[in-house]
């Protein structure tokens, strides 16, 4: 009576196992299409490109006054990025001065028909007060912050006429045309072009590079 007792509690044990193993293989694939289907509605990348100032490769005690940007795309839409450049982005005619350094976040970013627009905003004004946002040095890239920026370093002080009192806005083009994308979809690109389109003095090809610093 025990040995068939236990060879029917055996048969009872092992249904129940089945049963359990055949509902979880109904669940699986149903978990997993809805995961493969979450990867593939957000597609997330980090572009890093930088514009290189050949002109003082022969002067090796010269500062490096490069210019670089760290785009966050998701779905081809530029959702943020930061902007380390020095002050020339905003005025070209620098004569008879060394240059301030910065890193600013994009802000007001816009995907337009055939390229993408943004703003840089260089001096932050707050109740009637001018906050500098410039250094004398280049900002390490790890920095992400002008505050943190400007704790670090010395600040620069050339600040005349009310030039960087205001919003600078800047587009991104590509040197090639998409087709039926709308809003515009970032591409990635060994390079884009970058230009300020206040005043039209700054105007920079910028390079990817394949692995982000």
């Amino acid at each position: 009576m025990k040995v068939i007792m236990d060879a029917y509690i055996l048969r009872y044990s092992n249904r129940k196992l089945l049963a359990v193993v055949l509902a979880l293989m109904n669940v699986f694939p149903l978990y997993a299409q809805k995961n493969a289907a979450g990867q593939e509605a957000t597609e997330r990348d980090t572009l890093f490109y930088l514009w290189h100032d050949a002109t003082i490769d022969e002067y090796p005690n010269l500062i490096p006054e490069d210019s670089y940007m760290e785009l966050y795309i998701e779905n081809g839409i530029l959702k943020k990025g930061f902007f380390w450049g020095t002050t020339d982005v905003f005025d070209s005619g620098r004569e008879g001065y060394e240059c301030g350094f910065f890193v600013l976040p994009m802000t007001e970013i816009r995907h337009e028909k055939d390229s993408i627009l943004f703003k840089l905003i260089p001096i932050r004004t707050e109740k009637g007060e001018t906050e500098n946002c410039f250094v004398k040095a280049p900002v390490e890239r790890h920095i992400r912050s002008w505050q943190e920026a400007m704790s670090r370093y010395q600040t620069w002080d050339n600040i005349t006429g009310g030039l960087f009192e205001k919003d600078f806005l800047f587009s991104i083009s590509f040197g090639q045309k998409q087709k039926n994308t709308t809003p515009y979809r970032f591409p990635t690109v060994d390079s884009i072009y970058v230009r300020n389109l206040n005043n039209g003095s700054w105007t920079k090809k910028l390079v990817l590079l394949k692995e982000n610093p």
